[in-house]
């Protein structure tokens, strides 16, 4: 009943914004541009190319209104925008730059505090995404975060299902053995 009301909702305002609605596009940014950002950050790993990385993907998208067909979900659509906008974007900066230490701070002794506050939480699993594959990460967040099923998060890649499956066991993997490294004795807490 409430998804169905939020459905409603979603459809009135994707009209709105197609007929050039400003509100409808208001709605639509501020309903998907948390996730749209979490997407990009996860795969550019930089907070200022991820902001250029949704606005770029949603200004794609609403030049692209009227070619949206509603066999997908609008969301599902828009998060494949960011996804390939972003990929682009990563792919450009590997092209013309060098790595360097992407700043990610691994202690000479596991940390061993006891219990954790939900900041020491999200900076270690933080830690522990940015050790993951591109793919993985991505996978892991729209899972996670973004609480899409694995066959959205296919459409969203355009992979299929079992891909995204390994990915999220992959992910998971690497995921635990990173905390683990850090946190031996807290990563049953985060897990």
């Amino acid at each position: 009943m409430l998804l169905d009301r939020k459905h409603k909702e979603e459809d009135y305002y994707l009209q709105q914004a197609i007929q050039g609605n400003r509100k409808g596009f208001e709605y639509l940014v501020t309903t998907y541009k948390d996730l749209a950002y979490t997407i990009a950050r996860n795969i550019v790993l930089n907070k200022e190319d991820a902001e250029e990385v949704v606005q770029d993907a949603f200004v794609k998208a609403f030049g692209a209104l009227g070619d949206f067909r509603k066999a997908a979900k609008f969301s599902t659509w828009l998060y494949r925008i960011v996804y390939n906008t972003a990929l682009t974007k990563e792919h450009a900066r590997k092209a013309v730059t060098i790595p360097v230490d992407d700043g990610v701070w691994w202690p000479a002794e596991a940390v061993s505090t006891g219990s954790l506050t939900q900041t020491d939480r999200k900076r270690y699993i933080d830690l522990a995404l940015r050790q993951l594959t591109e793919d993985e990460r991505v996978v892991i967040t729209l899972y996670y975060l973004g609480e899409k099923d694995i066959t959205e998060i296919a459409a969203i890649l355009a992979l299929k299902k079992s891909a995204i499956k390994m990915r999220l066991l992959r992910g998971r993997k690497s995921m635990k053995a990173a905390l683990e490294l850090l946190l031996p004795k807290e990563v049953k807490d985060l897990l």
